[in-house]
């Protein structure tokens, strides 16, 4: 192969693998929601206060109309809250964040939870709290990066 090919390739080889990126300098952020889901050992759970903290939040809101929150915000990009009601695995808080994009920068914590005659478990044992984006996104942002990959290779 005669070297003006071999620049070629490799200058066609270093754009097609920036034009794929997963992080390309090009892009924007999206507004969206995420999700904090919890992981009890226990069927009986009341109220449970919790820190996340990360990239900035905008908003916190209840993911079931049957829990009540309440939120402090900490800083721009750590909010302290409480929620209450009858507390199951699954998702109890909504996230409002300006870039779902940066949902792994997140970290969510169990601080104390008690049960519903109002008593505070002795151990957190088994608790877990979880920051993930719902399906949707997650197809959304990886069809946007297709379009993008391919838009930059034609």
């Amino acid at each position: 192969m005669s070297r003006s090919r071999w620049i070629f390739a490799m200058v066609a080889a270093l754009v097609a693998g920036a034009a794929c990126s997963d992080n390309p300098t090009g892009g924007s952020a999206r507004a969206g929601t995420l999700s904090l889901r919890l992981t009890t050992p226990h069927a009986d759970d009341g109220a449970m206060t919790f820190q996340v903290s990360g990239p900035p939040i905008d908003n916190a809101t209840v993911a079931n109309a049957s829990l009540r929150l309440f939120t402090r915000r900490e800083t721009g990009s750590t909010v302290i809250g409480v929620v209450v009601g009858a507390l199951a695995n699954g998702a109890v808080v909504t996230l409002h964040v300006p870039d779902v994009g940066a949902a792994p920068g997140y970290s969510a914590t169990v601080l104390e939870v008690a049960d519903r005659q109002d008593a505070l478990r002795a151990s957190l044992a088994g608790y877990t709290l979880d920051v993930s984006g719902t399906g949707e996104e997650a197809v959304l942002r990886e069809t946007e990066r297709s379009v993008r990959c391919l838009s930059r290779i034609c």
